[in-house]
């Protein structure tokens, strides 16, 4: 942009695309009522058809084929009856799941309902700024931190209708748009087509329609995961990240980048408002907030008035579970006591597959990745074993091929055995698993459909569970075991556990019946398990803090990682060694107060993955330029071949 101001360069966008597609569309049309009465006569179907058509006026073909197989049959009779006419438009892409979520997408935009208290007064703060967004001075950056269950989502949809009153366009981004369906139902349901759709679970036809709309300007709402942070929005006037604590903002392959912070810069070039939203923000952005970068705004409450749910931890040291070793007596208890008052429960373990790995007991011989240096996962329905990391597979074998003994156990908790157990624990109860293993095409929505309309009893899943979800009818959250992720060597394994804790247990009691959370852990004193068990996000961000400034780590510093990956593990630790050689030279040489540290190189934590060795070596830095130009002295030593260097400013996790 600023060499085409000067100058020195044209910039033109040239995109070929296929032939137009075309869609037919159904308008209603008047008539009598002795017009309607002798065409529709005894046909139910055809009668429901039409009512849905007079609601909304006119809808496409493909949206009535939805609700009713045989709509082209039903349509040809009403066309002939003067009921309807039907003309062919230019396709417009529309989200899959919107349907499925039950909310109709065409028609009048759904009524706003009337906003609480805290609600309006965030809404109220949010106002001026967007008065006075789209020119230079009008960025302005917000933190909504919310409770969850508070009615963050209703404010953003009010600050999006404010923001389109005002002729300007907005971005939503949330992290993973296909688990939740009735999040995109709901900006359809409010704003009709004014939204563009944009998830990975789009075809590449519907992601062109989708952009080329935005673009053309026929749309000024998009919504979407992390690369819709690059939709062509026209006059973007605000952008919020919904969930912005989570991990998925990050791209972690080719181009990294985070997807949070993206949207932040778009927010301040374009001169737009900006909301980060959470029940349990980053340690990053409530410093911000702190600071005084962020402007914050409180939701404390929920939306309704029934409360956040009551916690209650299980010391599993001393309430030993099952013989299975996945529920103790209180948590089968309450399970017991929901479903007989003919309530939901929502069974949480973030590990996937039946056993976690399988040892020889005569030899001690454990099944690990040929090439990831982890173990693999036994799936009883596929019985095979599983590499979570590459995808490896192999058939789950009868002995043990170091000694050849039958004596292979299969150890460790999974989320494909705990429904399995309580599937024969609780005979009378619908079970429903969702997981990785579950979730593809059609079955992440019946499983979603099944927990909406009650038609299951119990949901047993890992941390896709805690992305979101508004069950009405569940009242109990059981963490089975909450010390998975606990101690991982990252310095963000503490505020992880506390994240995924608390999200989850704001699923239990946003219906008309209080919720009630059982964490199982053996580690009931871990800081992330006491503040989760109080609600207390202050009591959790001031002891993190605490934590983090005692070690430099952000936000009270900048991070830089290099890995280094290889096929020889002798050539990737040489290469390790020289790039921290490069990197701690630079350091030393900088100013103090760019407060540059060098740590390693080591061998990351997952130390092959792939069929690649992996070390890797920390910067920690003031600036992110400082810490970019130390590790652009280590990246340009000279690489071995087959070697390969991996910079990244700001990781996620350092696994």
């Amino acid at each position: 942009q600023h060499l085409g101001e000067r100058g020195l360069l044209d910039q033109s966008a040239k995109v070929a695309a296929r032939r137009e597609r075309m869609e037919e569309w159904v308008i209603a049309r008047a008539a009598t009522d002795e017009a309607v009465a002798a065409a529709l006569g005894r046909a139910p179907r055809r009668r429901a058809l039409h009512a849905r058509l007079l609601a909304a006026g006119e809808m496409p073909l493909s949206a009535l084929r939805l609700l009713d197989g045989q709509a082209r049959q039903h349509v040809g009779e009403l066309t002939r009856a003067g009921l309807c006419t039907v003309e062919v438009r230019p396709a417009r892409a529309l989200d899959p799941f919107a349907a499925d979520a039950g909310v109709e997408v065409h028609g009048a935009p759904a009524r706003a309902p009337t906003l609480n208290a805290d609600q309006a007064a965030a809404l109220a703060a949010l106002e001026p700024a967007i008065d006075g967004a789209g020119g230079p001075e009008g960025f302005a950056g917000h933190l909504l931190f919310g409770a969850t269950g508070s009615g963050k989502t209703e404010v953003y949809l009010h600050a999006i209708e404010r923001t389109l009153a005002r002729g300007l366009g907005a971005l939503a981004l949330v992290p993973e748009i296909s688990l939740t369906p009735q999040l995109s139902a709901r900006f359809r349901a409010r704003f009709g087509d004014e939204v563009a759709i944009l998830h990975s679970n789009l075809s590449d036809r519907e992601r062109f329609d989708a952009w080329s709309r935005l673009r053309k300007g026929e749309v000024r709402i998009a919504l979407g995961a992390r690369s819709a942070v690059f939709a062509p929005v026209p006059r973007l006037g605000l952008v919020i990240v919904d969930e912005e604590h989570d991990g998925s903002f990050k791209q972690e392959d080719g181009v990294r980048y985070q997807g949070r912070d993206v949207a932040m810069v778009r927010a301040r070039a374009a001169g737009a408002v900006a909301i980060l939203g959470s029940a349990t923000p980053s340690v990053e952005t409530f410093e911000a907030a702190q600071a005084g970068r962020l402007r914050l705004l409180a939701l404390p409450g929920r939306a309704t008035p029934m409360p956040l749910p009551d916690v209650e931890v299980i010391d599993l040291r001393r309430h030993r579970p099952d013989p299975e070793g996945l529920l103790s007596a209180p948590l089968a208890a309450a399970i017991e006591q929901t479903l007989g008052a003919g309530e939901q429960v929502i069974l949480f373990l973030n590990r996937r597959g039946f056993s976690t790995f399988v040892l020889c007991v005569a030899c001690g011989h454990r099944f690990v990745c040929r090439d990831c240096a982890v173990t693999l996962t036994w799936h009883r329905g596929a019985d095979r074993l599983a590499c979570h990391y590459c995808g490896y597979l192999e058939p789950t074998p009868s002995r043990c091929p170091s000694c050849q003994a039958q004596s292979l156990e299969r150890l460790g908790l999974g989320t494909e055995r705990l429904e399995h157990h309580v599937a024969e624990r609780f005979p009378a109860a619908r079970v429903a698993r969702l997981d990785r293993d579950t979730s593809h095409g059609r079955n992440l929505q019946r499983v979603l459909d099944g927990v909406r309309d009650h038609r299951v009893d119990i949901v047993v899943g890992t941390q896709m569970l805690a992305k979101g979800h508004d069950f009405p009818g569940v009242t109990l959250v059981g963490v089975v075991l909450a010390d998975q992720g606990m101690n991982l060597p990252d310095f963000r394994a503490t505020e992880r556990t506390f994240q995924l804790l608390e999200q989850v247990a704001g699923r239990a009691g946003r219906g008309a019946v209080r919720g009630r959370v059982l964490i199982q852990t053996y580690n009931p004193e871990h800081p992330a398990v006491v503040r989760a068990a109080a609600h207390d996000y202050a009591g959790f961000f001031a002891g993190e803090r605490a934590a983090r400034e005692e070690l430099g780590y952000p936000p009270f510093s900048r991070l830089g990682l290099l890995r280094i990956e290889g096929e020889s593990l002798p050539a990737v630790r040489a290469q390790a060694e020289r790039a921290a050689a490069a990197a701690t030279e630079v350091a030393a040489g900088a100013p103090l107060e760019a407060g540059l540290v060098v740590l390693g190189p080591s061998e990351a934590p997952i130390a092959r993955l792939r069929g690649r060795a992996r070390w890797q070596l920390l910067v920690k830095g003031q600036t992110a330029r400082a810490v970019r130009a130390v590790l652009a002295a280590a990246v340009a030593v000279p690489a071995a071949r087959g070697v390969r260097l991996l910079a990244d400013v700001d990781p996620v996790s350092t696994l």
